[in-house]
């Protein structure tokens, strides 16, 4: 159960400890960090119907797929994939080959929570889980193409099956930087959406419409594995927290803890899982290599303005 108290913090001072992604990159990847941008706070688009009676839709950035639908790339693909509500996870496939993909392997909750939002639905929490999730591997660093191409077609997708409200899930770090564009870009375009981050600093910068901080490893946004009863608590809160949510941007921590004493040992973890897919495969080596476009650096009003985000 939750014990810790849920607060509101600045970026400047979060008055917690949080998971440093820079320092990943500099001390394990060698790997200078991007600067990431800075965004005005979004418009929201008002929820139509109360939380109990919504359709909410998915939108998962863990490149999750079933055998019988094309590969998704790993990463600087555009397209998405469908995902039925009623294909069950023990097909489902992850094109994200992020180290710590690790998680979501060991159970596809975390990254897709499809049966979180099954049981969200029949306990009444939310009207309707939507047919269809929409998938996408989230190491993409085509922007602009992402916010003025995708997220029209991906809107009108949710738009279709009735959705009321999106959740937003994303993965690895750049994942966060790209579905945190997406999300502002539906939100525009008329589609409430709301986010679970594990990254405090990218969520300030970026700033996803009500977004939910969730201080757990890369990869577990949306719970510890195989914990069905606090993913469930996990993802209610933050669907909670749209519903309720104010004009002014904000980013809601979730007071969810990794370690029941509150220790901290999964950012060693984390820092070992990429450690070593380091040393046999360089995957985020290779990834960061595909990425050219840089979206920090100044220009982000003008960006906004131009990609409707």
């Amino acid at each position: 159960m939750p014990d810790v108290d849920q607060t509101t913090s600045s970026l400047a001072d979060p008055g917690f400890p949080v998971f440093d992604p820079d320092n990943l990159l500099r001390n394990v990847l060698g790997i200078e960090p991007e600067p990431l941008p800075d965004f005005d706070s979004p418009a929201l688009t008002p929820m139509r119907v109360p939380l109990r009676e919504a359709t909410v839709g998915l939108l998962v950035s863990s490149g999750a797929y079933f055998p019988d639908q094309p590969r998704l790339k790993q990463h600087s693909d555009l397209s998405y994939r469908l995902l039925p509500r009623e294909r069950d996870l023990d097909e489902v496939l992850f094109g994200h080959m992020t180290p710590i993909r690790a998680f979501a392997l060991a159970d596809p909750n975390v990254a897709y929570p499809r049966d979180t939002m099954l049981d969200l639905e029949r306990d009444g929490v939310i009207g309707r889980y939507a047919d269809n999730a929409v998938s996408m591997t989230g190491s993409i660093s085509q922007f602009d193409e992402l916010a003025t191409e995708v997220a029209p077609r991906i809107a009108e997708e949710f738009k279709a099956m009735g959705v009321d409200l999106v959740l937003v899930v994303p993965f690895c770090p750049q994942c966060h930087v790209a579905f945190g564009v997406l999300a502002r870009a539906l939100e525009r375009r008329g589609l409430p959406t709301t986010s679970i981050t594990t990254l405090y600093k990218h969520a300030n910068y970026l700033k996803p419409p009500r977004a939910s901080f969730l201080d757990f490893p890369l990869g577990c946004t949306a719970g510890r594995p195989r914990e069905k009863a606090q993913q469930r608590e996990i993802v209610k809160a933050a669907l909670q927290h749209a519903e309720q949510a104010g004009p002014d941007w904000e980013l809601n921590r979730l007071p969810f803890r990794w370690a029941a004493d509150g220790n901290r040992d999964w950012e060693a973890l984390v820092a070992d899982v990429y450690r070593v897919d380091n040393e046999i495969r360089g995957a985020v080596r290779t990834n960061a290599a595909a990425h050219t476009q840089v979206l920090g650096g100044g220009n982000e009003h003008e960006f906004a303005i131009r990609c409707a985000c």
